[in-house]
């Protein structure tokens, strides 16, 4: 009887020991992707999104993964983004998913024009895959310019 209570607590807080290292990891895979959009590195943005990925914004058919795919490349060759500021309002890991909730401030420059700034907020969930956290689903609420 002792030994099954004590497979029962090790099996209960298993995985509350991980969810630290679980934020940590999915923290590091946000600030690679907030970085590779600072950069214009498209590959590197690509490599932090699920082979599944969904981008859902508003009043527009959901972007299955070859679309968010078409996005990212349009986007980055069209803009560089000199500013990304993520300001999270809620946070959670559950399994092998976390949820990052938040506003998002940002500025976008076209090649030729003026710059664009951008405010909204933001709904990521992402899930752990085989070599780390990937974007699984996204979306976005842009708010009205002040």
């Amino acid at each position: 009887m002792k030994t099954h209570s004590l497979l029962s607590l090790v099996a209960f807080l298993l995985p509350a020991c991980r969810a630290p290292a679980d934020s940590t990891a999915v923290n590091a895979a946000l600030e690679e992707y907030r970085q590779a959009w600072l950069k214009g590195d498209s590959a590197a943005a690509l490599r932090r999104l699920s082979g599944d990925v969904r981008f859902l914004f508003p009043g527009t058919p959901d972007l299955d993964s070859a679309a968010v795919h078409a996005l990212v490349i349009d986007e980055m060759a069209k803009y560089t983004i000199p500013s990304l500021t993520l300001t999270r309002a809620n946070f959670f890991v559950a399994g092998d998913h976390a949820v990052d909730i938040g506003t998002y401030e940002e500025i976008q420059q076209p090649k030729t024009g003026a710059p664009i700034h951008g405010t909204g907020r933001y709904t990521t969930v992402w899930r752990r895959e085989t070599g780390g956290w990937r974007i699984w689903r996204f979306m976005i609420n842009e708010l009205p310019a002040k």
